[in-house]
């Protein structure tokens, strides 16, 4: 198994991480954070490509098009992350934690589904945005995590707190249409690992997760399906870019 990308403890697989997941030595990892698919049902396929961009630049939309990985039923997506949180599991240490974002239609569906491969649901994390998104009535200004632990949870600071105020990333400076910021995942690698050990993400997108555990002096190691984010994300890496 080759890396596409290999440096100063961050190690990048292009692949698709239910072929990965189970050639990684097992009890490495100390905190796996990603953000799959949401999958939430909330648009039909017109409604998705109507708001295809997510703030996205218009060129960029025409390259990458919809979040084509988005496109799943509810018990699809149910099913992938059980997969990936079981091969997870095996390849963490006892009390390590994983932290998984999710649209707030999926979290009834999705908890029992990780509490199945043998993770215990811990807590729910809030991201709160300074700013509201778009549309009427109560317009969203937050996202959420469901957070688990693989036993008796280990964390290693002592002023975390569920709720973490961050900046959305702009869309002038967004690479992917669900990246998340630097900071806001730093915070959870902060809270669940200590210096020096790995961080897990299966779904790695544009990098933002490995960007976030290299900056914070953790080791690394993630997984990406697409090629072209693989490469935004090598390139983040080499560069240290924080958008």
């Amino acid at each position: 198994m080759t890396p596409y990308f290999q440096q100063d403890g961050v190690t990048l697989y292009h692949g698709d991480c239910r072929e990965i997941l189970p050639q990684l030595d097992p009890g490495v990892v100390r905190a796996v954070v990603t953000d799959p698919p949401y999958c939430s049902g909330g648009f039909n396929e017109a409604g998705k490509k109507a708001a295809a961009g997510m703030g996205l630049r218009s060129e960029t939309v025409r390259e990458v098009g919809w979040f084509v990985n988005d496109n799943m039923t509810t018990q699809g997506i149910c099913w992938l992350l059980s997969f990936v949180a079981g091969w997870s599991r095996k390849v963490c240490k006892d009390g390590s934690t994983l932290t998984v974002f999710t649209d707030w239609r999926m979290v009834p569906a999705l908890a029992p589904a990780i509490e199945g491969a043998g993770w215990r649901y811990q807590n729910l994390i809030v991201w709160q945005k300074p700013n509201t998104g778009l549309g009427t009535g109560f317009r969203p200004c937050h996202e959420l995590a469901l957070h688990f632990s693989n036993g008796t949870p280990e964390y290693f600071a002592t002023d975390g707190s569920n709720v973490i105020n961050e900046k959305r990333v702009g869309a002038d400076e967004r690479l992917h249409q669900t990246q998340k910021p630097v900071g806001l995942m730093a915070e959870i690698i902060r809270v669940t690992s200590a210096e020096g050990e790995t961080i897990l993400d299966p779904f790695a997108g544009s990098g933002t997760t490995l960007l976030a555990a290299k900056l914070e002096g953790r080791q690394a190691v993630g997984i990406e399906i697409s090629e072209r984010y693989c490469e935004i994300a090598a390139e983040r890496l080499r560069q240290k870019l924080l958008f």
